[in-house]
């Protein structure tokens, strides 16, 4: 047996699939420059201009002359890599039975979303206090999470946000729960949370998003709430690789993913900070 039959395009392509399907903090991210890395070590630039100024407009008057566009470039470091390697029997009979592939790409996306994802909420510790909205001094419950989410409405608006724009809240399992249980209080045909255990996918204007790659520290969890621009992210499979190992009757599957992420716009990126309350 070998692995001749071994296509790494295919593996990738599962891999990919299984990987974005999952994919949580990653999904809202502007992955614009991804075509522009190979490897770890690499730096994307990423362009931006600055503030446009406006004037009175006079009739018969000449117009001043015209404002130069600052160039604000930041750079994007692809300062991340993280492989998966996992043994198979016999790749020959794995491609052969769709199952038992399937399962090995879902699982090596699910490693590789998890690893990206958690890299992301990472973000948390760059926020600065000013970009922070406290749900910890008065802890979340089911009475006063949409009193939250209207103050995290505000909090884009006065920073100037379109309407355009998404905002996107992701929050951990636990919060998450106080939205259910407080749709299930107000909502008159509540049937649907209670069958599903979820919420309507947009509230008050916000997609709220449930991940358990959410970090908790001091008991205190640090959701993120952002618009798509707010944070750059370019990640690539750059390496998927099946050989026979020396050692062992079977063949192995290695895998490695490169990415970096930054945020870019400060003013779209919130730490909602938030601590469990106990319901009454």
């Amino acid at each position: 047996m070998s692995v001749a039959n071994f296509f790494p395009e295919i593996w990738a392509a599962g891999i990919l699939k299984e990987r974005d399907k999952v994919m949580v903090a990653a999904a809202h991210c502007n992955r614009d420059y991804e075509g522009e890395i190979k490897e770890k070590g690499d730096r994307v630039k990423i362009l931006t201009v600055g503030d446009v100024a406006s004037y009175d407009y006079a009739r018969n008057k000449d117009l001043k002359e015209p404002d130069e566009l600052t160039d604000e470039a930041q750079w994007l470091d692809i300062d991340m890599a993280k492989y998966c390697h996992v043994a198979i029997d016999d790749i020959d009979k794995a491609q052969a039975n769709q199952k038992l592939m399937a399962e090995a790409q879902r699982k090596l996306g699910l490693k590789m979303a998890d690893d990206i994802d958690s890299d992301i909420f990472g973000l948390y510790s760059k926020i600065s206090a000013a970009q922070t909205i406290d749900a910890h001094t008065v802890a979340i419950t089911s009475k006063n999470v949409f009193d939250y989410l209207a103050q995290i409405r505000q909090k884009f608006k006065e920073a100037n946000v379109p309407n355009s724009e998404t905002i996107y809240l992701e929050v951990a399992p636990a919060i998450y729960t106080k939205f259910v249980l407080a749709r299930i209080a107000q909502d008159t045909d509540n049937s649907k949370v209670i069958d599903n255990g979820e919420v309507a996918k947009r509230l008050y204007g916000i997609e709220v998003s449930e991940s358990n790659n959410v970090v908790y520290t001091g008991s205190r969890y640090k959701c993120l709430a952002r618009t798509k621009a707010g944070i750059s992210l370019a990640v690539q499979l750059t390496e998927t690789v099946g050989y026979r190992p020396e050692r062992r009757f079977g063949d192995a599957v290695k895998a490695l993913q490169v990415w970096g992420k930054k945020i870019v716009r400060p003013k779209e990126v919130f730490l909602f900070d938030a601590a469990v309350g106990t319901e009454a």
